[in-house]
């Protein structure tokens, strides 16, 4: 089977924690050496990731940005669940961080 190729000015990977689905964007700019390490989430607690989830969603290569869940596996965060909002709010960053990159690279 022929793979099948897309182009995008910016990704956004929200892939989940770790298994067999999850955290596959981090997992991949590992194993081709665009990041050092995914030092994976720590245990559940909702009070501390919600905050570190969100500051933490982010651009972590140029054109990647991560937010939710794969936040936490990228970063070492704790996890957490879907109980204060942070998930939507991570989504929220990372849509507005994609308006700013794609507004600057016009722009440019």
């Amino acid at each position: 089977m022929d793979p099948q190729v897309m182009e995008s000015k910016v990704v956004v990977s929200s892939c989940g924690h770790d298994g067999p689905f999850g955290a596959t964007g981090v997992r991949r700019l590992v194993e081709i050496g665009l990041i050092d390490k995914m030092p994976g989430m720590r245990a559940l607690d909702m009070n501390a990731s919600e905050d570190a989830i969100v500051a933490l969603t982010r651009e972590i290569v140029p054109g990647m940005i991560i937010t939710g869940m794969e936040v936490a596996e990228a970063s070492g965060t704790a996890r957490m669940g879907p109980t204060f909002g942070a998930m939507m709010v991570s989504g929220r960053k990372a849509a507005d961080l994609v308006l700013a990159k794609l507004n600057k690279n016009k722009t440019a």
